[in-house]
């Protein structure tokens, strides 16, 4: 960057630090802090500090109801995580957080009820996130989030899950932490077409016993390492299995473990996999789990994970475990990929068609496929 641009950048970062800042400052604008019981959490969440809840992992979601013409929020972060925000249904706008920040979510609305949801965007290596509370008009009021959903799905998975690279221009283009988008990761798709709460348990590059790159066939921590923890970046505190139990448990795990050389022993990754399934049949007995491969690999995986779920159910005497393959060959290069050759928002999409009706019938749940159906 040359030294001008760099002149204008800092102008209008300072600009708009000036612009958050004047807004909490004027009169006429109420605090609400983020301990009021109308503000509506859903993920894996510290709140350790009621009034400044943390959380690193994708996919965690706030939401809450305002009167008024304008709303904002007061958040922090460790580092430089985004955030997708929406507003009466419809994508407001992307925030990135940085540090102490003020953001404007809205302003110059009708004075009336509004819907706003904030999604977190990037997973837990892009920052730990605090949420201090909301500003809102004089004599606004904060009200519930109306009709919280009859279902919940728990995901454990990789960056697929993570919505990686997602609004990537083309396969050829490299990860940036501002085309990762959890919200449109075949995940919530699955979830919002069952009108579904969720939790996204997931990590990029992570497999069920060897991730990405590693130079043996095992690697020592793995995804099932971090199942049980509040965050993904820390070890502590374990999460609290009995704060949130889903109806549904689906695992998209393997593409790591089989994406480079050397490959785990098909013994040791189905072992693996099985005592994922099993920790997770503890945790959430009786809950179905679906076993996700694809749409980013192929053999030996999929063979691996079909003959190790058809084993399950024979030797656990179960038959709540299935197997769901998604095809490499469902995606079009030019067309369904983003960064790093990582599903785009289409190709999540047909992911998420390829699930949603397998789910359905397993689950009885109805469905509204109109944003995965939509081209």
């Amino acid at each position: 960057m040359n030294f001008r641009k760099a002149q204008l950048s800092l102008v209008f970062i300072i600009a708009l630090l000036f612009h958050f800042k004047a807004f909490a400052g004027q009169s006429g604008k109420q605090f609400i802090d983020a301990a009021n019981s109308a503000i509506r959490y859903v993920g894996r969440i510290d709140f350790s500090d009621k009034e400044n809840p943390r959380f690193d992992w994708g996919g965690v979601y706030i939401q809450f109801q305002f009167t008024g013409k304008s709303c904002a929020v007061k958040m922090s972060d460790t580092r430089h995580d985004y955030f997708q925000v929406m507003v009466d249904n419809l994508p407001a706008k992307v925030m990135k957080v940085t540090g102490d920040t003020i953001l404007v979510i809205a302003d110059n609305l009708k004075n009336k009820l509004h819907k706003v949801e904030i999604v977190k965007r990037t997973e837990g290596e892009q920052g730990t996130a605090t949420f201090s509370g909301i500003y809102l008009d004089e004599g606004a009021v904060i009200s519930p989030w109306p009709n919280a959903p009859k279902h919940k799905i728990q995901f454990i998975g990789n960056s697929i899950t993570c919505g990686y690279g997602v609004e990537g221009k083309s396969k050829n283009a490299h990860f940036k932490p501002e085309t990762e988008n959890s919200y449109k990761s075949y995940a919530p798709i699955t979830a919002r077409a069952f009108d579904a709460d969720y939790h996204l348990v997931s990590h990029s590059g992570y497999g069920v016993v060897r991730n990405y790159g590693y130079k043996g066939k095992i690697s020592p921590e793995p995804m099932p390492s971090k199942c049980d923890q509040v965050y993904d970046m820390k070890e502590q505190p374990k999460w609290n299995f009995s704060n949130w139990i889903p109806d549904a448990v689906v695992i998209n795990l393997g593409t790591n473990d089989f994406s480079t050389h050397p490959f785990p022993d098909k013994a040791v990754f189905q072992r693996g996999y099985e005592n994922l399934i099993l920790r997770v049949q503890k945790n959430y007995p009786g809950v179905p789990v679906f076993c996700i491969v694809g749409p980013m690999i192929d053999e030996p995986c999929y063979s691996y994970v079909k003959e190790m779920v058809e084993a399950f159910r024979q030797v656990h005497q179960v038959n709540n475990v299935y197997f769901v393959g998604v095809p490499t060959y469902l995606m079009i290069p030019g067309h369904d990929l983003g960064a790093d050759s990582h599903p785009n928002y289409s190709g999540q999409k047909k992911t998420a068609a390829f699930l949603v009706p397998v789910m359905s019938s397993v689950l009885g749940w109805k469905y509204n496929g109109d944003e995965f159906l939509n081209k």
